[in-house]
């Protein structure tokens, strides 16, 4: 007897602002065209700037061992050799400032190989999409920074930071990157389809993130699954480092120098803890290390 199996590939939609989705619909190479239209409408470039974009590695690289390592979550090169970052922030985090800032400088210095001339530096251009409140100073929802001096003249354009705030959007149509901004807001693909009616540009990225198949879906599921572990012990393990990093501060303005001495072999051996629970749990060798900074041999140890 002959029996006929059928499979349907259902189609699934996803918000826009889940991570997964986000890097599918800007951080494919197939889906350049969606990419190359959301720049155009952030960045004042000549639109020759964006006709070869490439999608780069997003691994930032280390030259030491103990050098903090990291991943952007897209990164892309114009035709005259700008890097543009383009970062994702749901949730909001400590020291976000000084994170955008580590990450901009990285990519600047990443270019450079052994001997190279600082003169073959391109610019660094990071546009970090936030769904919360990061500049309380500010009213607008974009807004770009620069080096400058007092009297507004600019030390260098090599790196640039655009910062959007996706609280602070209004709710009607006021600029050329409002529709883009609107559809990543989208928690419904009744929403999103809505949009596309209406501005022709989206009907591209809203079709990606309502032709997610079976696939992806999977796909989505085990990394969500997984990074949500991951994301909730990295958020426990940062709050007990940053505990240390505070008793290491006040020591020093104390000028407990005993003090001190005990709150670093305190802190050590914290940092010991962690470890041996991360391994206990599965996790790498490698990835207790960037969370702990122990090196590979203290681990090996263990």
């Amino acid at each position: 007897m002959l029996i006929n199996f059928s499979i349907t590939l259902r189609v699934h939609y996803r918000a826009p602002l889940e991570d997964f989705a986000f890097k599918q619909i800007f951080g494919e190479k197939r889906n350049i065209d969606n990419t190359r239209a959301f720049l155009k409408t952030v960045l004042n470039f000549p639109e020759e700037e964006f006709g070869s974009l490439s999608v780069k590695n997003p691994v930032l690289s280390r030259m030491f061992r103990k050098e903090k390592s990291g991943i952007v979550d897209i990164k892309l090169e114009g035709k005259s050799g700008k890097i543009f970052h383009i970062e994702l922030q749901v949730q909001k985090r400590a020291y976000m400032r000084s994170m955008v800032l580590y990450y901009g400088a990285r990519l600047v210095g990443d270019q450079l190989k052994w001997s190279e001339k600082y003169k073959k530096l391109h610019h660094v251009i990071s546009i970090v999409i936030c769904d919360h409140v990061l500049l309380n100073e500010e009213d607008s929802y974009m807004n770009v920074y620069e080096l400058k001096n007092e009297k507004n003249r600019s030390f260098t354009d090599l790196l640039k930071v655009v910062i959007i705030e996706l609280p602070k959007l209004p709710e009607e149509e006021d600029s050329a990157i409002w529709p883009w901004l609107r559809f990543l807001k989208c928690k419904a693909k009744e929403e999103c389809d809505m949009l596309a009616t209406k501005y022709p540009q989206l009907k591209k990225p809203v079709r990606c993130a309502e032709r997610m198949g079976l696939i992806e879906s999977i796909r989505d599921y085990y990394f969500h699954r997984n990074l949500a572990k991951e994301d909730e012990r990295m958020l426990h393990l940062q709050w007990k480092l940053d505990g240390i990093e505070e008793g290491k501060a006040e020591g020093l303005a104390e000028g407990e120098a005993i003090g001190l001495a005990e709150g670093l072999e305190r802190g050590y051996k914290e940092k010991l803890t962690i470890a041996r629970n991360l391994l206990a749990e599965g996790s790498t060798p490698e990835f207790v290390q960037k969370i702990t900074g122990l090196s590979l041999d203290e681990i090996a140890k263990l």
